[in-house]
């Protein structure tokens, strides 16, 4: 009966209903950057999604995502990539970071 009641007074959680989304939690480009160079020849797209699949990352409102990233960005600020775009986006800038 208490928890009931409890639940029932709790302040509802704004983050329960934001959207989620994934975050890896070491940036993509990072993680694709030291394959590639052990391999000593760019990744086939085959092994660019293949990294990101394996990649750790969570599910997160995106308020934290935000949060998550700006304190990433703080300490060293790094290029994003869509991970839904990652084998386009890891070509178009691979070239600079060599």
């Amino acid at each position: 009966m208490f928890g009931l009641f409890k639940r029932w007074w709790r302040k509802p959680d704004p983050a329960a209903s934001e959207e989620r989304v994934i975050v890896f939690l070491n940036p993509l480009v990072m993680i694709l950057a030291a394959p590639e160079r052990k391999k000593g020849s760019p990744l086939t797209a085959e092994e660019v999604l293949a990294i990101r699949d394996k990649a750790p990352c969570a599910l997160m409102p995106r308020s934290q995502a935000e949060a998550f990233y700006a304190s990433l960005d703080a300490q060293i600020p790094v290029y994003r990539i869509n991970p839904e775009r990652v084998v386009e986006e890891w070509q178009a800038i691979r070239d600079p970071i060599e």
